[in-house]
C-alpha cells in the first residue's frame, strides 16, 4: 500500500511540474513602428515622433528624415496595448555640456503646432497590433 501512494504522489508531482511549464511567458516581443508624418498634406522634414505606452509609461522616439519618415523600435513592446503619440522638434543628443555652452544650438522656430508635442493634447494614439513590423502614418493640421 505505501508503494502505491508513493507512485500516486510521483505521478501527481509530474503533472504539476508539467502544467507549471505551460504557463504564459512574461517576456515582451520586439516591435517596430514605421511611417510618415505629414503637416497639411506635405512631409514634415524636421521633427521627432515619440510613442509612450499607456500600460507601462515606457517610451521610444525617432527623429524624422527629410521626407518625414521614421522608424521606432521597441525592444520590449506592449503588443495589443495603446500608445500615446507626440510629434515635436527634432531631438539633439549632445552629451558634452561644455560644447553646448561654448556653441549653443541655433534656435529654430518649429512649424509643428504646440498641441502635438503634449500627450494630453495631441489626440494621437495607436496600438501596436503585432510583434515585428507595424505601420502608423500621421497627418497633422496647422489650424
Amino acid at each position: 500500500m505505501p508503494l502505491r501512494n508513493v507512485s500516486r504522489y510521483a505521478s501527481l508531482l509530474a503533472c504539476v511540474v508539467t502544467l507549471a511549464g505551460c504557463g504564459g511567458s512574461d517576456t515582451r516581443p520586439e516591435a517596430t513602428i514605421t511611417g510618415q508624418v505629414l503637416l497639411d498634406g506635405s512631409p514634415l522634414t524636421a521633427g521627432s515622433i515619440r510613442f509612450t505606452s499607456t500600460k507601462t509609461g515606457e517610451s521610444a522616439y525617432a527623429n524624422l528624415d527629410g521626407s518625414g519618415r521614421y522608424e521606432v523600435t521597441f525592444p520590449e513592446a506592449d503588443v495589443g496595448s495603446e500608445y500615446d503619440v507626440t510629434v515635436g522638434a527634432a531631438i539633439e543628443e549632445e552629451l558634452d555640456a561644455t560644447a553646448i555652452a561654448e556653441n549653443p544650438p541655433e534656435k529654430v522656430r518649429s512649424r509643428i503646432p504646440r498641441k502635438y508635442s503634449d500627450r494630453t493634447t495631441s489626440g494621437l494614439k495607436t496600438t501596436i497590433a503585432t510583434e515585428g513590423e507595424n505601420q502608423f502614418d500621421v497627418e497633422l493640421r496647422s489650424r
